[in-house]
């Protein structure tokens, strides 16, 4: 998915050093919380153009949401109501990735707003507030953290998807800042900048072709186009991470150094570590949790096949609803049960020391690192290939 916000423009660095003078200074927690929602709808207006209608569209979306996160807790409601939330945040999800659609239902103008705030993003954060309320695990926000949970200006490009567990947890006013947590932040917004705007640019330039080069070269830029990728996606993270730490407001860390991967199941704990957790979170151990009970805990490893086989094609179609991410899902819950099931079985032969030692082996985990940059680089390809040029 490609950010709808640009890091070029004045107007999103001028909103960060807003909020840096606005919010550093206060000492009330429940006026910090209004200050923040303030200059996260400035955010939302300034995308949107100053378009009064549509931040009042926005505005009641919020309301709304707001409203339904509170009855999630009322036991007489919360069914019917997460029922009905769900349907409708499935609806505008749709929506939002199914352009085509809304214009034909007449509801065309809906999907700019959601561009405009990162709905794919906002989809999942409500999700899992809703889950957590709902399961009693933490009570409901209000109305200014609502605002600030779901639509963060610092989060919206790219994420990460903070779980709403570490948003309640986090203290109503931070800890002021050291001069090296200063420097800290003000160097991880730097590293972002550079990667994305020196570093990655760089790739694309010199040797991305959109996949139109002739011959064998398809095999050097399939290689190219996941450090293309992960340069330029996780660039948005570092800059968003130094933002959130320098206003204090819980950012998670959303990579870390994926393309050293041994397996899928090690790649996906270092690659988009907010998705990955939020799916173990929202899909897998739910959907894992319940068929053990079914089952009395037997056919563990049948269990998890399938939990590893929704939660990933479900995870393809959150990306895009078309084929090719459809399978790149596809490709991803092959990979993981494949791993799965290979370290079960491993163990089972060598024991867990003997599995430690044959793991420290250089060459084991030099063949397994390129094996694993090799089947992430292809997946991607499968979305990043012009097919529909192929097909033409």
């Amino acid at each position: 998915m490609t950010p709808t916000i640009d890091l070029t423009t004045s107007g999103f660095w001028f909103i960060f050093l807003l909020a840096l003078a606005v919010l550093t200074p206060i000492t009330h927690g429940a006026l910090r919380r209004w200050v923040w929602a303030g200059v996260n709808l400035l955010f939302i207006n300034w995308l949107l153009g100053g378009d009064a209608s549509s931040m009042m569209a926005i505005l009641s979306a919020v309301v709304a949401a707001h409203l339904a996160l509170q009855l999630l807790r009322c036991r007489g409601w919360r069914a019917l109501v997460a029922a009905l939330g769900l349907a409708c945040a499935l609806g505008l999800f749709v929506m939002h990735k199914l352009p085509g659609l809304s214009q034909q239902f007449g509801t065309g103008v809906v999907n700019p707003l959601l561009l405009a705030v990162g709905f794919s993003y906002v989809f999942l954060r409500l999700i899992d507030a809703g889950r957590v309320i709902y399961e009693g695990g933490r009570p409901p926000p209000d109305l200014p953290s609502t605002v600030n949970y779901l639509l963060p200006f610092h989060m919206l490009a790219a994420g990460p998807i903070q779980s709403y567990e570490q948003f309640v947890d986090q203290p109503a006013v931070p800890a002021p800042l050291s001069p090296r947590d200063v420097m800290g932040g003000v160097e991880r917004i730097a590293l972002g900048l550079f990667k994305k705007f020196v570093v990655a640019y760089a790739i694309r330039e010199v040797f991305l072709t959109g996949f139109h080069a002739p011959g064998s070269y398809v095999l050097f830029e399939t290689q190219m186009n996941y450090l293309w990728i992960y340069l330029d996606f996780s660039a948005y993270s570092d800059i968003a991470v130094g933002i959130g730490r320098l206003m204090g407001a819980a950012t998670p860390e959303n990579f870390d150094r994926p393309y050293l991967a041994r397996n899928l199941i090690d790649f996906w704990d270092r690659w988009h570590i907010s998705l990955s957790q939020w799916i173990r979170r929202n899909l897998f151990i739910p959907i894992q949790l319940s068929l053990a009970r079914k089952t009395r805990g037997k056919r563990a490893m049948l269990i998890a096949t399938f939990a590893f086989t929704v939660s990933f094609l479900l995870c393809g179609l959150w990306h895009g609803i078309s084929w090719p991410f459809f399978a790149w899902g596809a490709m991803h819950a092959l990979g993981l049960v494949v791993t799965n099931t290979y370290r079960e079985l491993l163990t089972r032969r060598l024991g867990r020391k003997g599995v430690k030692a044959y793991k420290q082996k250089w060459g084991y985990k030099l063949t397994a690192q390129f094996i694993t940059f090799q089947y992430v680089a292809f997946s991607l390809l499968v979305i990043s290939y012009p097919w529909k040029e192929l097909w033409a």
